[in-house]
């Protein structure tokens, strides 16, 4: 008997199908296939038909081009949006070119990868070298590594999702690809925030101790979701791609980490560690030319800095603005008191209003030499914004005194600073930082109740006058800030106990008196000094 086997059937079919050698049709660019007027054959018209398939089968790039466009036309928007209203400390303009110019330097990278990864896989035959794990050794994270050094997490995580989304399209919708991809810059953001340290070593570390074990994870886990774990020839490709692509990514961004900060004008750890070192000419002046102010910044950059730690600021940030706050004094050092010998103020010999324009030009002076000097954009933003609008109080009371209010209208908004108002903590911290320390230096007999009085209506002052509506500080904040200034102050102004056989309150004559007489009877020395004094 004869029985129909399906199974054995579709098989044979199945081999026979395989079995059969592909047929190239080859026609070469340029040439013709027919003319007008000539007379079409069977093989001509074949020909035709051919390649109007293959032309009705291929997508329309134009097409493609389009739909893409208006997708990242919408997403820019977006991130534009968002920067835009999240964004108290950042340039949203430099972040916004730098999305694109990563984006774009992503797309260039990851064309590069895939066509040596295509070549590998074809043209080496002697270990297991499939394109798909290949691909995870493509470098994925150099952007999320440059947005993570160079800007805060809010702004990291979405360059991140927009990596990710662009790996996983070209490299044909890969959902794992783009799980991979996304989770593994997300381990980058964390890292860099482990190792926030003041070099650009931090982008090595975390790529060899984060990124790299984070993606092997990834390898093996999704090995596991696919059930695909015996293929050990493609887990050992796969794994020691996501090694070197993690290692790559680093490597990569540690080298372009200047470009940007020269091109964008980040600011990182390593930038402002540099323009920070005590021995930068700057400094030198400063020390030399207006010792009084190099004090101040000194203590001021020191409050400022523990606060900004306290409330979770940026306190390298707020160093270097406290450094740097008040440079624009070098130009004319000696209208400034801190800097004035004692016996001797030139403001004697002005008109309040005339040293109040003095007083507030040290602002545009600071802004001009930080120009010069090339500054970061936020310092230079912390050094116009120190002083917001308030007003020159000294001066604008003086005026009040000297003039008669019925002859000259005396206006406080005449005696106030140009601005702007701080727009981000840390530049609000160098204002009330400055103006406490400069506060505290009228105290006599210093103690901590003066110096907690004192930071109080500072701080009411300034909220009373709107100085810190734009600085996004809440007021749980300014209570921790109010009170690390207190802590600070008082270990810095705190009284001292008396040296042992001084007295350095005596005037000289009172000490030679006390010289002549100790030992002495004071009737007795008195007597005796009385013919001295007639001669």
């Amino acid at each position: 008997t004869i029985a129909y086997d399906q199974a054995e059937t579709d098989i044979r079919r199945l081999k026979a199908r395989n079995s059969v050698e592909p047929v190239f049709y080859t026609i070469k660019k340029g040439r013709v296939i027919i003319r007008k007027g000539d007379e079409a054959t069977a093989e001509t018209i074949k020909q035709i038909i051919f390649i109007n398939q293959k032309i009705g089968q291929q997508k329309s790039w134009l097409i493609n081009f389009f739909g893409l466009f208006i997708l990242y036309l919408i997403i820019f928007f977006l991130i534009w949006e968002f920067f835009h209203k999240s964004s108290l400390r950042e340039n949203k303009f430099a972040l916004f070119n730098m999305t694109g110019f990563s984006l774009l330097l992503s797309f260039v990278v990851y064309k590069a990868s895939l066509f040596i990864a295509e070549s590998l896989s074809t043209s080496l035959s002697l270990i297991s070298l499939e394109k798909e794990a290949l691909v995870l050794g493509f470098p994925f994270q150099i952007g999320t590594f440059l947005f993570a050094v160079g800007t805060s997490m809010e702004f990291s995580l979405p360059f991140c999702l927009l990596n990710s989304l662009l790996a996983a399209y070209l490299m044909g919708n890969d959902y794992y690809l783009l799980l991979y991809t996304l989770l593994g810059g997300i381990a980058v953001i964390y890292g860099m925030k482990y190792y926030f340290t003041h070099t650009r070593s931090a982008i090595l570390k975390a790529g060899l101790t984060f990124l790299a074990p984070f993606q092997v994870i990834l390898v093996i886990i999704f090995q596991l979701i696919r059930e695909d774990f015996g293929n050990f020839s493609f887990l050992g490709t796969a794994i020691f791609s996501s090694i070197t692509g993690a290692l790559l990514s680093a490597a990569i961004a540690f080298v372009l980490m200047p470009v940007y900060e020269s091109i964008f004008g980040i600011l990182t750890p390593s930038k402002l560690h540099e323009i920070t070192n005590s021995d930068l000419p700057i400094f030198k002046r400063l020390a030399i030319e207006a010792p009084g102010t190099y004090h101040h910044s000194l203590i001021v950059a020191t409050l400022a800095e523990k606060a900004a730690e306290e409330i979770k600021a940026d306190p390298i940030l707020v160093k270097a603005g406290g450094f740097y706050h008040d440079i624009g004094k070098l130009k004319r050092p000696e209208y400034f008191s801190e800097n004035q010998s004692s016996g001797f103020n030139v403001h004697q010999e002005l008109t309040p209003s005339l040293s109040t324009l003095v007083i507030i030009n040290h602002v545009k002076d600071g802004i001009e030499m930080a120009r010069s000097l090339k500054l970061p954009k936020r310092i230079i933003d912390i050094i116009a914004q120190h002083h917001g609008t308030t007003v020159v109080r000294y001066f604008f009371q003086k005026a009040k005194e000297k003039y008669n209010p019925e002859l000259h209208k005396i206006e406080a908004e005449d005696f106030r600073y140009p601005g702007p108002t701080p727009k981000s903590k840390e530049a609000g911290l160098i204002l009330l930082a400055d103006s406490v320390e400069a506060a505290a230096r009228s105290l006599k007999n210093i103690n901590r109740e003066k110096l907690k009085r004192l930071i109080t209506e500072i701080f009411n002052s300034h909220l009373q006058d709107g100085q810190l509506d734009d600085c996004g500080f809440s007021l749980k904040e300014l209570r921790v800030v109010a009170n690390s200034f207190l802590t600070t102050m008082d270990a810095i102004y705190h009284p001292r106990p008396s040296y042992p056989g001084f007295d350095f309150e005596k005037t000289p004559e009172n000490k030679e008196g006390a010289r002549k007489n100790n030992g002495s009877n004071p009737k007795q020395t008195e007597e005796k000094s009385g013919p001295d004094r007639k001669n």
